[in-house]
């Protein structure tokens, strides 16, 4: 259906892919310049999903699925956000405000068009799918994916300010009406103001018509791990064989065990028995002289927006602590946080001017943390425990940002910057300078990640975390794409209440599965850290192993935070042994998953040497023999019955399998046996 004022046109690409339909483009372009800023997200397309059932090119698959309903994969807009399939018949379920700072971290930002229908709607950003049986139908913004954009050389600060911000291109939301099967395209362009001529979106359709087909249709569009940006990281590369182009980075962070209560001495105490006891870095890289990043976390800063160093909890400054990581054969890694600001800092109380604020002046709150924001008061200006951001179209706060990542870099020494929260920069309001918020977050993540190599011509790294992921992937190509993990399964009042950037092994496992076949195209996928410590933790053994091993198969990073102080040999090596073990086993293996339920999935790997079940459910889940080949379509191509378990946790049945909860299950091809 074409959209008054917008022109669209349509094209095949050149590309080719084994198992993939053509890859079909359409671009979209204002006809007419606009005589006032876009005051909502912009409809820029709708579509029949019948009518592009015709990519398909089967016949017999073109029936059934128009014929059948479809499970509808959809990514939240920013990696903190459910990333994962939603099952045939269902909706996403609305959160319920309980902490209302928190829907920034969910809701697609700016006014939703009012041209869309308001009945209950599938919602997705960036890439989404529909999937009937093994057929995936993806549906993908890729106008930020062109090779134009795309670039990696570094630039000095000052070219930011009048960087070409109408190169990049509004993030895009999907909205997909299962009863009238239509699809509704819109853009975050709030604030802008378009010229005749100018590119809206690219979107980019084609059909896979099994797992890998899907991961490589992606990889064509948005590249490798073979790309320039993935390959600025090969310093951070521990994989185990070199001659597989393939990125993995490894390290240790201080949060997920002291979170903010850090200081020098214990900071010290971790990191001079990192490479003393047997955990599982140490197992993992450093005993194979790999590259390991030492990260020290939220804890060491003055304030939040106030990025100096506390010198009560870290008096030798910043400086001697990379200095001394360094020497220990680390990778300085540092935390922060530079779009968001605690009202009470020095810097939000000296510059009220930076902060971002709405029509009626008032300052627009990012999110809520009792650490970073006042109950109430003189220093609480929003609703409690609120913290703010930063307007980055105002030129004083992008030189600030500057100034910072080089005296972090530059000065301090620090070699990877995790950047968290943010999808703050994102947030809309009244810019000082006019414009879309999307345009002021592509400058500002350009210059924040501008050195590429500090003074001493020692290669840097960003992560980006609690990031927007279509307006990111080309300055972040390392990035979370889940909400956090924690020592625990699942908080439930959060869990009844919806909110899908919980943190928990739970929430954090489905985005890990939901976004795999984004790995090492899209991004460098960091699912966040992996657990083998028994005190400080709630988690199940069974638990542990099933978040290592799905972080190990479907991501890109590998993260711990135990305390290796405290390592104990007897229960902890044995358990970090196992894991290591299977970890070889396991090795430069690709995976294939697919969605039983929003909660179970069957897992293959390419060459058929081992298939499994992963359970998240609360309960015991049937499995019946040879079902895994049944829903993988693999029968005909590998025999069901020449496995054997390699890791299983369940009860033997009369039919098959009573599959654990909270596990995962592995079954390893035996030659001997056919």
């Amino acid at each position: 259906m074409d959209i008054s004022g917008i022109f669209h046109k349509e094209e095949n690409l050149p590309l080719s892919v084994e198992q993939c339909s053509s890859f079909h483009r359409c671009s979209y372009a204002m006809l007419q310049p606009s005589e006032e800023p876009d005051k909502e997200n912009l409809l820029f397309a709708t579509a029949q999903i019948d009518d592009l059932i015709k990519l398909v090119k089967r016949p017999e698959q073109i029936k059934n699925c128009i014929a059948n309903d479809f499970a509808f994969y959809g990514s939240g807009w920013q990696s903190w956000g459910f990333g994962g399939e939603i099952e045939c018949g269902k909706y996403q379920k609305e959160y319920i405000p309980i902490i209302p700072q928190w829907k920034q971290y969910i809701t697609f930002p700016g006014k939703p068009s009012s041209l869309v229908p308001k009945e209950k709607l599938l919602k997705g950003q960036f890439i989404i799918y529909l999937r009937w049986g093994t057929t995936y139908m993806v549906i993908a913004s890729t106008g930020n994916a062109s090779p134009a954009y795309n670039e990696v050389r570094p630039r000095p600060a000052e070219e930011f300010k009048e960087d070409s911000r109408n190169k990049v291109l509004p993030p895009v939301q999907f909205f997909v009406d299962r009863n009238t099967r239509t699809l509704y395209c819109t853009a975050y362009s709030d604030g802008k103001k378009w010229r005749a001529g100018e590119r809206i979106a690219e979107i980019t359709i084609f059909v896979a018509y099994n797992y890998f087909a899907l991961k490589n249709g992606i990889a064509a569009l948005f590249g490798s791990s073979e790309s320039p940006r993935m390959q600025q990281l090969e310093f951070l590369n521990c994989a185990y064989d070199d001659r597989i182009r393939r990125i993995y980075t490894a390290g240790w962070e201080s949060w997920y065990n002291h979170y903010a209560n850090i200081d020098s001495k214990l900071i010290a105490a971790d990191l001079e028995n990192l490479s003393k006891t047997d955990n599982l870095i140490n197992l993992h890289c450093i005993q194979r002289n790999r590259p390991v990043v030492f990260q020290v976390d939220d804890g060491w800063e003055k304030a939040c927006g106030q990025w100096e160093v506390d010198e009560n909890r870290f008096p030798e400054g910043m400086t001697t602590l990379a200095s001394s990581i360094e020497e220990k054969g680390f990778i300085p890694g540092l935390w922060l946080a530079p779009f968001i600001v605690d009202w009470r800092s020095s810097i939000a109380k000296n510059h009220r001017d930076w902060i971002l604020r709405d029509k009626k002046g008032k300052p627009i709150p990012a999110g809520f943390h009792l650490l970073w924001g006042a109950p109430f008061g003189k220093d609480q200006p929003s609703k409690p425990y609120s913290y703010f951001c930063l307007d980055l179209s105002n030129d004083e706060v992008v030189d600030y940002l500057a100034r910072v990542m080089d005296t972090v870099v530059n000065k301090w020494g620090f070699r990877y910057l995790k950047l968290d929260f943010l999808f703050a920069g994102m947030i809309d309001g009244v810019f000082k300078n006019g414009g879309a918020a999307y345009q002021w977050y592509d400058r500002a993540i350009r210059m924040i990640t501008a050195i590429k190599e500090n003074r001493n011509s020692q290669p840097v790294a960003y992560l980006g975390c609690g990031l927007p992921l279509e307006s990111s992937f080309n300055q972040f190509p390392l990035s979370r794409i889940g909400p956090d993990t924690r020592e625990a399964w699942d908080t439930n009042y959060l869990r009844r209440a919806h909110f899908s950037a919980r943190a928990g092994a739970y929430a954090n496992l489905q985005s890990t599965i939901g976004h795999a076949f984004w790995n090492k195209s899209v991004y460098l996928n960091d699912a966040d850290v992996v657990f083998m410590r028994y005190e400080n933790i709630s988690l199940t053994d069974t638990e542990k192993e099933l978040i290592a091993l799905t972080d190990y198969m479907f991501s890109s990073q590998l993260m711990l935070s135990d305390d290796p102080v405290k390592f104990n040999s007897a229960s902890e090596g044995f358990f970090t042994n196992h894991i290591e073990n299977l970890f070889k086993i396991l090795r430069e293996t690709e995976w294939a998953v697919l969605n039983m339920t929003d909660e179970t999935y069957c897992v293959y790997s390419k060459n058929l040497r081992f298939v499994g079940f992963i359970n998240l459910s609360d309960k015991p889940v049937p499995l019946h023999d040879g079902q895994i080949h049944d829903e993988l379509g693999l029968n005909g191509v590998s025999d069901s019955t020449a496995y054997e378990p390699l890791l299983l946790h369940a009860t033997k049945t009369k039919n098959g399998y009573l599959m654990e909860k909270h596990s995962l299950s592995l079954w390893e091809f035996q030659r001997a046996s056919i």
